[in-house]
């Protein structure tokens, strides 16, 4: 029986150059639907990212969370490439840069006036800058010690959930 590895080699890259290269044992990427989870052995796919963070479990050592805006994500048997569009460490994000990026959107966004391109550059603007801003705020409180940067595997309790009569659901 041949032994399955429990990491892969994780690279991402924006277009400024490489931002981490390394074994990981598992990562989350913002996908365009909703977030994707990656561990060894995950079957290929190609999606593209939204902006939005990227946590990393390194292979050994702490987990990182990266801030990416936007991009694609390539997923071979050993390999997991990310192309950002953008790319930093949260913990290099500023938020009061970001708080004025999204008053200046939001600005754009009340106003009649703005061109198609300026109202639609204004609301990636803005979805980009409140993902950033979420994302520093999950890292102070993880390294203040309020959450985990692991991956949370339990899922929380289902609320209101309608009981469903399979015997009226047959024919």
């Amino acid at each position: 029986m041949i032994a399955k590895s429990r990491h892969f080699q994780l690279q991402i890259v924006d277009v400024h150059g490489e931002i981490y290269t390394g074994l990981a044992t598992f990562v989350v990427v913002p996908g365009e639907l909703g977030e994707l989870g990656i561990l060894a052995g995950h079957a290929p796919l190609i999606s593209i990212l939204r902006a939005g963070e990227l946590r990393i479990t390194p292979f050994d050592g702490p987990p990182e969370i990266l801030f990416i805006e936007g991009g694609m994500v390539e997923v071979q048997h050993e390999t997991v490439t990310v192309l950002a569009n953008n790319g930093l460490r949260v913990s290099d994000i500023d938020p009061k840069l970001s708080q004025n990026r999204i008053s200046a959107a939001e600005r754009i966004l009340k106003e009649r006036k703005a061109s198609e391109m300026d109202f639609v550059a204004a609301e990636l603007a803005l979805q980009s800058e409140l993902a950033k801003l979420r994302a520093f705020q999950k890292y102070q409180q993880a390294s203040q010690g309020n959450e985990k940067l692991e991956y949370d595997w339990e899922r929380p309790p289902l609320e209101g959930v309608p009981e469903i009569n399979v015997q009226t659901l047959e024919d």
